[in-house]
């Protein structure tokens, strides 16, 4: 993993026409201004990196204190990194992303003009030591939103571009800007430029991110607030393996933390460097981590994230962290050769990175709990690391610490090649792995059927042919209904807490298999008493569109379809489908949009049906509906004259009976049908097109 140094957890659009900037360079578009904005809080954070340690010597502060001070300050660093996770499951990760951002500026703000004038060293390890609360309570925050918003297939990457940034401020840019700024203001002037900074970074992810995950609490409804912080501290021996992955994470960047105490005095006062060709060398060692962090989240994804970790990054960083000692000391103050070996040293680091994919896929069902975990064990370093040092400094010598970490790189490598996946898991991964993350790839499993590894045919229609549009459901045929089945057994929830999952999914499971009926009606007279209203108000607030939620058939499918018919919405979904279809990529595909709560009317009401036709100015002949539902898609579409296509999945009975095959005019279980459906209703010609031409 990278450097986490200090002085002391949206999808990428593939198809559609509105791709960012941010996903052509594989990083979740939807996050892309959180990625700067961290970028510039950590370049505020590391300035200090390379040379506060001996700023504080010159100031009269004894190398004991120094490391006292740090070692307070990675106590609190460990607490906040810990607590980033649960409170995001609490709070929702944006929350907690601008409480980091206030407690670094307050705690800034008192250690820079008073503690440090005063050279009050109390006040400075209060001051300094809280502010260590402040980093990773924003910098975790939002690795615990990516892990959220991000499918498991491309999560390698978007940690790989998480730790990018992070690094990349912390310490390069931070470093390389001390650099160029000491010798123009001084030492503290510089930490106040650093102040600038992060508030710059922290306002601009809070306000230009707009991916909704990380605004709500991602723990559900009721879950209570001890509970959630105690099971990320559980998870840990509840589930060994999420253990072993945080000791591996606090083992990752300990000796970063650790070097920062004493290296700076080793190499200007022992090997011969300047204060400037030190702050050179550090920029060296980790300009090198932050390209090979991204560079080691793709390696991940496609020969194996254990695997990476195990022998790249423990087996690596243990050599590579004798090789910066020793290297040194026996060629001198050479600066080339010393980079040559912190380049090494940084590039080792980088291969723990798909730790942050890892750990919440051992753990599925409680993401944020692992990765609570897994962000202590990165606080956690950032304590271990100068406790080392303060430790065994006086007593081994720099050659004997070095050797200390060298151990423990090689205990980690023992420990990360234990976290095998579970095997459902695993064989999903493996899967996206082969495939190459190719969503029409990896669809067999999610849609029900094997699938060809390239987008279908599409078949053009004569200048005769009588379909001129294609009007579509949302749930069950562009996003999994899950999504909806899950707002529900919240709300049921919510209204009556004794109701267990076991009752609403066997009471949601029967009304499904009949295939008839309101199935908000049919749980509201189950549950709440009757009240379809209060059930469909409190189901509302947990409606929303994950981005796992998208069908990995549709966008394939539908880029096809755009080029020969006009496409349309007509569902009783909430607006928010709209934003999650802009994040997807594929909002530009529809033209046609009639939402329950936009025209007024909900399905089953034919009336919501004409006014998609009306507002395209098609006759009901001309259209053809896809929806996975007889009662409120198929029934009410074909009674206005529309031809109909029956999805069978989501709500659509797991059985249908012959005489239900029997009502619509086709029936497919998976958007890759539809091609040859409508080659069938419509009677096109011949094969001219297919996706991406």
């Amino acid at each position: 993993m990278p450097a986490v140094v200090t002085a002391s957890s949206s999808p990428p659009v593939t198809d559609g026409g509105s791709r960012t900037w941010a996903d052509r360079l594989g990083m979740p578009g939807a996050l892309r201004w959180g990625f700067v904005g961290l970028l510039i809080f950590m370049i505020g954070d590391g300035v200090e990196s390379g040379y506060l340690a001996a700023f504080l010597l010159d100031e009269g502060v004894s190398q004991g204190r120094v490391g006292l001070l740090f070692t307070v300050y990675g106590v609190a660093a460990g607490v906040a990194a810990w607590a980033s996770g649960a409170l995001s499951d609490l709070w929702g990760p944006r929350r907690v992303m601008a409480i980091g951002l206030a407690l670094w500026v307050v705690f800034q703000v008192l250690f820079l003009a008073v503690a440090l004038p005063s050279l009050s060293y109390p006040l400075m390890l209060a001051a300094y030591g809280l502010r260590g609360i402040g980093y990773p309570l924003f910098a975790y925050g939002f690795l615990v939103w990516i892990a959220a918003a991000t499918p498991r297939n491309r999560l390698g990457s978007a940690v790989g571009w998480f730790w990018f940034a992070f690094t990349g401020g912390l310490p390069t840019l931070g470093s390389f800007l001390a650099s160029l700024t000491i010798p123009q203001i001084g030492q503290l002037r510089t930490l106040w430029i650093a102040l600038g900074l992060v508030i710059a970074g922290g306002l601009l992810a809070l306000v230009a991110v707009k991916e909704r995950t990380g605004y709500a609490r991602l723990a559900p409804e009721g879950q209570k607030p001890l509970a959630t912080l105690a099971s990320s501290l559980t998870i840990m021996w509840r589930q060994p393996k999420i253990g072993m992955g945080a000791v591996v994470r606090a083992i990752n960047t300990a000796s970063q933390f650790g070097f920062l105490v004493f290296l700076p005095t080793f190499f200007t006062r022992e090997i011969g460097f300047t204060l400037s060709e030190w702050l050179q060398l550090l920029s060296v060692v980790f300009l090198t981590n932050i390209f090979f962090n991204l560079l080691f989240g793709i390696i991940g994804d496609k020969v194996g994230w254990r695997q990476t970790v195990t022998f790249f990054g423990g087996i690596g960083c243990a050599v590579t962290t004798l090789a910066f000692y020793y290297v040194p000391v026996a060629v001198g103050p050479n600066l080339p050769i010393a980079m040559l070996v912190g380049a090494a040293y940084g590039a080792t680091l980088a291969a723990f990175v798909p730790l942050s994919a890892l750990m919440p896929s051992l753990a599925p069902e409680n993401k944020g709990a692992a990765m609570s975990a897994l962000n202590f064990g990165a606080g956690m370093s950032a304590f271990l690391g100068p406790l080392v040092v303060t430790l065994f400094l006086g007593l081994l010598g720099v050659v004997g610490v070095m050797w200390i970490f060298a151990g423990l790189y090689l205990v980690s490598a023992v420990l990360a090649w234990q976290l095998k996946l579970p095997e459902d898991v695993e064989a999903t991964v493996v899967a996206d792995r082969a495939a190459g993350g190719h969503p029409i790839s990896s669809l067999a499993g999610q849609a029900g059927g094997s699938l060809l590894g390239h987008p279908p045919a599409v078949e053009v229609p004569r200048e005769d042919d009588d379909v001129d549009l294609i009007l579509f459901d949302v749930g069950g045929t562009i996003y999994d209904d899950d999504a909806y089945a899950q707002a529900l057994r919240l709300a049921v929830h919510e209204i009556d807490p004794a109701v267990s999952d076991e009752q609403f999914w066997a009471a949601y499971d029967a009304q499904r298999a009949r295939g008839a009926g309101s199935l908000r009606t049919a749980l509201a007279d189950r549950f709440a008493g009757g009240d379809r209203a209060r059930l469909s108000e409190a189901a509302e607030r947990y409606w929303e569109y994950p981005p796992d939620a998208l069908y990995a058939d549709v966008r394939p499918t539908l880029s096809a379809l755009a080029s020969h018919y006009r496409l349309g919405l007509v569902a009783n979904s909430r607006e928010n489908v709209l934003a999650a279809m802009a994040r997807d990529g594929i909002a530009d595909l529809f033209s046609i949009v009639a939402l329950a709560s936009q025209v007024g009317v909900e399905k089953p009401d034919p009336g919501i049906f004409r006014h998609a036709l009306h507002q395209a100015g098609v006759p009901a002949s001309r259209a053809v509906y896809v929806g996975n539902r007889l009662d409120t898609d198929i029934r009410p579409a074909r009674a206005i004259g529309m031809r109909t296509v029956w999805m069978l999945r989501g709500e659509a009975p797991p059985a249908p009976t012959a005489d239900q095959l029997d009502e619509p005019d086709a029936v497919i279980t998976t958007l890759t049908g539809l091609p040859a459906v409508l080659a069938r209703l419509v009677g096109a010609s011949r094969v001219l097109a297919t996706a991406g031409r």
